[in-house]
């Protein structure tokens, strides 16, 4: 199933991040390997979305290092972690909505370029056929599941080497959820690297090679995804060592 180089294509280590005073992620260290589908999990507040937020730039860091394809972005702005091809799909359908579909999916283009390239359009519309049937509405028009697999969409079509995912199932059917997570798949078998969090755990944990687990801002546990459900490794990290 695991096709992923062995050489970490992301390394995060001993990773300080925190808002005001107050620290909320503490020296937390990962890898996610070109290829490979990663998932981060962990009950809420324990500072995933965090940990994501600080690798894309999107907030400082205080301390540790982020090296991207054997490149420093410690310090790099967001615009710099993008064009060197990491790009993260923010939580919450983050689209255009004044904007057909396919103006959204230009804009994608952007990110990594100095103008809209309609050439990287087909393999979007193959790989989310939902999409091209949309392709001339406003994005207002779709529903919250068809935003968030638009707001997918035009993280992909950006080409990123690693994409993000921060909580893509939040306030989704089933049916959608699976849908995204499927897309991600896909892509990883591809070739991109996927960066997951998500609260549905048998789902992520479904599609991923492998898992870390976090717990108040620190990496509490790794391993297999195939064998981390159902584990007690889990269980400490959403219900805590001394539940049950």
């Amino acid at each position: 199933m695991n096709t992923a180089s062995r050489t970490p294509l992301l390394e995060v280590r001993d990773l300080v991040v925190g808002y005001g005073k107050a620290a909320v992620v503490h020296g937390a260290s990962f890898d996610v390997r070109a290829g490979e589908f990663v998932t981060l999990l962990g009950r809420n507040g324990a500072g995933k979305s965090t940990t994501l937020h600080a690798i894309s730039s999107l907030i400082p860091k205080r301390g540790g290092s982020v090296r991207f394809d054997g490149a420093d972005l410690t310090g790099a702005s967001a615009r710099e972690v993008v064009r060197a091809g990491v790009i993260q799909v923010l939580e919450g359908h983050r689209v255009f909505h004044a904007l057909t579909v396919e103006d959204n999916l230009l804009v994608g283009t952007y990110v990594r370029a100095s103008r809209g390239d309609r050439s990287k359009l087909d393999r979007i519309y193959d790989l989310v056929p939902e999409m091209a049937a949309k392709r001339h509405e406003p994005a207002a028009r779709l529903s919250g599941g068809q935003q968030q697999i638009l707001a997918v969409a035009q993280g992909v079509i950006g080409e990123p080497k690693l994409l993000i995912l921060d909580e893509p199932s939040g306030g989704l059917a089933p049916i959608v959820i699976d849908r995204i997570l499927q897309v991600a798949a896909d892509l990883c078998r591809d070739g991109m690297a996927i960066l997951l969090v998500e609260q549905i755990v048998e789902k992520a944990l479904r599609h991923a090679h492998r898992c870390y687990l976090m717990d108040t801002g620190r990496i509490v546990g790794e391993g297999p995804a195939n064998e981390m459900l159902g584990s007690k490794a889990l269980h400490d990290a959403y219900l805590g060592k001394s539940a049950g």
